[in-house]
């Protein structure tokens, strides 16, 4: 009878023991994507479960699975000829919005873009399909339930909730009333106010989320036929993973469009991931003015610039409010892209094929030219714009067009310069002359082949 005390405190000892060496194994593990050189299958899986690991996604349009290993695991496995690479499962976050004043009374950035033009024309982005990889969507909010079609809670899929929009500053609901509020005389309009509305969550109630989770919204979006896939979230470090997967989405015929990232104050303008990647459209953000916003992006691998300060839209439990940041800017180009497809969209680049590289190209030739001629690295190629994204034929800003405009008013200058050095006109050669330099940096068929490297 004395030894049941003795034998009962060692079991206790033993228990403390086995829990505090299994929350230092826990405290080891790291979520990680493994890349192979093949596609996973039953090997592949088997040896990351004789590591201990704990699968977490396994991807279909990538050669890649996540799920977490310890550090003694990822070690031993790095040095595998099976493994093309093993990554971080990095934190992925909205960009995060600046809460805005009632200083603008309507949804000024869908007027500004010439939306409500392209709506009288009976242009609204029906039948279209958008998907909002965000925090989720309040799908029960008076201005978008009509539109909505469905959607995915990837990181809890059996949630009753589903995809429904948690967050604390509405996010994702706030995005989904830019691209597609309906147009029914109460609340705001969105630029697309027909489209259809689906909600990847891929990003939890504080507004991260991680990169494998995104990957799996992206194949969830290829699987499901998607045709514009909005992504107002980014992060700096760039994955291979997402690189892939970002890849195969456009190559599939998605439009992929994102925002540029909030870095214009504190991160010198850098572009963010997934909006660096060429698959992806890159939207920075501009003020009521089309200067370009403080907060916004601004680098070569911005492509298009849309309203993104002060932006009124949804929020969850039937509110609305105002943010501003280059997440507000990205979804108005993707309901522009919406109200394209839904008018009629020609083969601009004459490849017997209409799809999401003809809408790329429409969206680019029909902006309003906020700086440089062309592209520059503020603004792009401009700033959205529907009416004539959905009513011209880009042909009237074509690259041949736009080089022989430089090309003419380069000659106008140089001769207006070499008449105020020289009014007697005496040495007109070297007005030639300079024609000639002109001729020689502004031909045509070198503007044609600088776009089509873009």
């Amino acid at each position: 009878m004395r030894k049941k005390p003795q034998i009962t405190l060692l079991f206790v000892l033993l228990l403390i023991l086995g829990n505090t060496l299994l929350s230092a194994a826990i405290a080891g593990e790291r979520r990680v994507i493994i890349g192979f050189h093949q596609t996973p299958s039953n090997y592949e899986q088997r040896l990351i479960q004789r590591h201990r690991g704990k699968f977490r996604h396994t991807f279909k349009r990538i050669k890649a699975l996540s799920a977490k290993l310890t550090d003694q695991a990822i070690a031993e496995l790095q040095n595998n000829p099976t493994i093309a690479y093993i990554e971080e499962d990095a934190t992925v976050s909205v960009i995060e919005p600046e809460f805005g004043s009632s200083e603008y009374l309507e949804a000024w950035g869908v007027s500004r873009i010439g939306s409500k033009s392209v709506h009288a024309m009976q242009i609204q982005g029906a039948g279209i399909k958008v998907a909002v990889l965000d925090t989720g969507i309040d799908y029960t909010h008076p201005d978008l339930n009509d539109n909505y079609r469905g959607g995915i809670n990837i990181i809890n899929p059996e949630l009753p909730a589903g995809p429904f929009d948690d967050s604390w500053n509405s996010h994702g609901t706030h995005v989904a009333g830019i691209i597609a509020a309906e147009l029914d005389g109460n609340g705001l309009v969105g630029v697309a106010p027909k489209a259809s509305l689906y909600a990847i969550k891929s990003l939890d109630n504080s507004g991260s989320g991680y990169l494998s989770d995104v990957i799996a919204g992206i194949e969830w979006a290829i699987a499901n036929e998607i045709d514009i896939v909005n992504m107002s979230l980014g992060l700096r470090k760039d994955s291979q993973a997402l690189a892939e997967v970002c890849a195969r989405a456009y190559e599939a015929g998605i439009l992929l469009v994102a925002a540029a990232g909030n870095t214009g104050l504190y991160g010198f303008g850098e572009v963010l991931y997934p909006a660096r990647y060429s698959s992806v459209i890159a939207v920075g953000a501009t003020s009521a003015d089309d200067t370009l916003h403080l907060m916004s992006a601004s680098s070569p691998d911005v492509e298009l610039v849309a309203p993104g300060s002060n932006v009124y839209s949804s929020t969850v439990y039937g509110g609305y409010g105002f943010l501003t940041g280059t997440s507000q800017a990205a979804p108005h180009v993707a309901g522009v892209a919406a109200l394209i497809l839904s008018a009629g969209l020609k083969d601009l680049n004459r490849d017997r094929a209409i799809n999401n590289q003809d809408l790329r190209l429409q969206l680019q030739s029909t902006t309003f030219d906020l700086g440089d001629p062309e592209r520059d690295d503020i603004y792009g190629y401009g700033l959205v714009n529907a009416e004539a994204a959905t009513t011209q034929n880009p042909a009237w800003r074509s690259p041949l067009r736009t080089a022989r405009f430089r090309f003419t008013q380069a000659k106008k200058i140089a001769q207006t310069n070499c008449n105020r050095r020289d009014p007697t006109k005496k040495h007109q050669s070297q007005c030639k002359n300079n024609s000639r330099y002109f001729r020689t940096h502004f031909r045509p068929a070198s503007a044609k082949r600088r776009f089509n490297r873009n």
